[in-house]
């Protein structure tokens, strides 16, 4: 029997629980220009820790932030949401113009 609650306990450790996160989020305005503030709107869903690539050099963890982008050009940008050991990751390319 205890071999059997070592081997529960290493899968819950190993697998986590609960669902796996799904990773989403929106931004507006959604053709922003350089110096406008961004503001991205979460929806993952079962996640409870959150870590973003802006595409510029700099990450956040903030559920639903705001980033300013200083150049215009194309930015690709990472959302992972995570839920113990269980993430996932959306990827979208933000174009921002002069």
């Amino acid at each position: 029997m205890k071999k059997l609650a070592a081997i529960i306990c290493m899968g819950v450790l190993l697998g986590g629980c609960g669902k796996k996160p799904e990773a989403d989020f929106t931004w507006s305005p959604i053709s922003p220009k350089a110096g406008q503030e961004v503001m991205f709107t979460n929806l993952s869903k079962d996640a409870s820790s959150y870590s973003w690539n802006y595409g510029d050099m700099s990450i956040g963890s903030d559920k639903s932030p705001t980033h300013i982008y200083k150049n215009s050009g194309d930015y690709i940008i990472d959302l992972t949401a995570s839920s113990g050991l269980r993430s996932d990751t959306k990827t979208v390319t933000i174009r921002v113009t002069p």
